[in-house]
């Protein structure tokens, strides 16, 4: 006679389909469980970031009194934070994009600042810019001038530097070779007035940009001359031109520079009477 394997629900100390029953049952209470406890845990988080009608305004049943206040809080929080810093992003923006919009770079020319080589409100270029003002007795922006501009066209044939022609020339004492000192310089050279004189051709010298006229021009010392050098378009190459410095040593004779091509310095002392050029210049 066969024995009934055991476990199979067919021995004798085992009922028909008993054990395949409590699994099943047992299994069913496990999953029942689970349910139970993830309905318990989903409500437990709806209610506290569902909003009440105090901030919502859409309900009026208060937060479970078994929500969890740390996840309202974790929300709250995250929601504070997110709309900080997108307000600070979004002001941020527009702040930038509002001064980069309003505020706009003044050309040197309407009197914003200067750099050398800029064209100057006199329509000249800027031979020079000072870190600190400087005087320039005589000149408008006296004694606090920042710049110095030499006309865009030099004036030729400029034959005496002073005194009355050939014949009788007169020494000028008292000039000054330093940046600034062209103006004072010219006013002294003016006062033996030549009729085809430097001095006299500078300070009749003036322009007119956009409706505004420059005549406070002047012929440069030999400091302020120098700063043209290496610059274009400002003076011809192997050309001498008078400064207003003067030379002391003997009164037949003034000062004059010549700059070549590749921007060697030729220094002279030319013949008062004959023919050199000038560049008028002026501080500002």
């Amino acid at each position: 006679m066969s024995e009934t394997p055991a476990g199979t629900g067919m021995g004798p100390d085992e009922p028909v389909g008993s054990t395949r029953s409590n699994h099943r049952s047992r299994n069913m209470i496990i999953w029942g469980g689970l349910a139970l406890v993830l309905v318990l845990v989903a409500g437990v988080i709806l209610a506290g970031v569902i909003p009440t009608g105090d901030r919502a305004g859409t309900t009026t049943s208060d937060p479970s009194p078994t929500a969890s206040p740390s996840a309202s809080a974790t929300v709250e929080a995250t929601v504070e934070e997110t709309v900080e810093a997108t307000v600070e992003t979004t002001v941020e923006a527009t702040v930038e994009a509002t001064v980069e919009e309003t505020v706009e770079e003044t050309a040197c020319a309407e009197g914003g600042e200067c750099q050398v080589g800029d064209v100057g409100p006199g329509g000249g270029t800027v031979v020079y810019a000072s870190a600190t003002s400087f005087t320039s007795p005589g000149s408008s922006c006296d004694p606090d001038c920042s710049y110095l501009e030499m006309a865009a066209n030099d004036i030729q044939n400029l034959y005496c530097w002073t005194g009355s022609g050939a014949a009788t020339t007169v020494v000028v004492t008292g000039t000054a070779r330093a940046i600034g000192q062209g103006m004072y310089n010219t006013n002294l050279i003016a006062n033996d007035w030549c009729s085809r004189g430097i001095a006299t051709s500078m300070k009749n010298f003036s322009t007119t940009i956009d409706s505004v006229t420059y005549s406070d021009w002047y012929l440069p010392t030999q400091s302020e001359l120098k700063l043209a050098q290496g610059l274009d378009n400002v003076l011809a190459a192997d050309k001498f031109y008078w400064v207003s410095d003067a030379y002391g040593k003997d009164p037949d004779f003034a000062r004059c520079l010549a700059f070549s091509a590749a921007g060697v310095q030729s220094t002279g002392n030319c013949v008062r009477y004959r023919a050199q050029l000038g560049i008028p210049t002026r501080a500002f």
